[in-house]
């Protein structure tokens, strides 16, 4: 077999050198850094996207506690508007029984008036409800926890607005205490 021509064998090591060498090395180098570069830009879009998604979370979760503390407040005012137009011991708070849900609605009256109605009240995905309890007081009259007498002329009412949010339950409660400040 003949021996190739010295070109041949010089364009063979070039080719070689190519393959195996310093340049085969930069372009297997380029390579990694393309793929640490796209690694970087897909973690961090990964990242803003996870950011934005937890925003919206939020903000949808701050506005529907905004919701549901109009709910109660407006609850709350309905209430003191049916403790104003009714008599305390007669249709009034005085009778209500402790520890049961009630809601406010309004009659078909012409005037329409407040009337206190049992059970919850729901509404969207909200479910809006009173509870009220006696009250007691001390010797001096200040209102305790627990010990001194059954004041019938207060009663603590705390309205409850509940919600359920991605399977898990929320609720705002708001109390207030109501007199028999009229004397009826």
């Amino acid at each position: 077999m003949a021996k190739p021509p010295k070109e041949v064998l010089f364009m063979l090591q070039i080719l070689t050198y190519n393959k195996n060498g310093p340049a085969c090395r930069q372009a297997g180098g380029l390579t990694v850094e393309i793929l640490v570069v796209i690694a970087i830009i897909v973690l961090a879009f990964a990242s803003l996207f996870s950011l934005i998604s937890f925003s919206l979370d939020a903000s949808h979760l701050s506005g529907q506690n905004i919701t549901a503390g109009v709910l109660a407040q407006e609850e709350m005012e309905a209430l003191r508007n049916f403790r104003d137009g009714t008599s305390w011991n007669a249709d009034g708070l005085g009778i209500l029984t402790p520890s049961v849900s009630y809601h406010v609605e309004k009659t078909a009256d012409n005037p329409p008036k407040w009337q206190m109605v049992l059970g919850e009240e729901t509404f969207d995905n909200f479910t809006r409800k009173i509870i009220f309890s006696d009250v007691n007081r001390d010797a001096n009259g200040n209102i305790v926890a627990s010990g001194g007498v059954i004041d019938p002329e207060t009663k603590k009412a705390v309205i409850s607005v509940l919600w359920t949010e991605k399977n898990r339950p929320h609720q705002i409660s708001v109390s207030a205490y109501f007199t028999n400040w009229n004397g009826r």
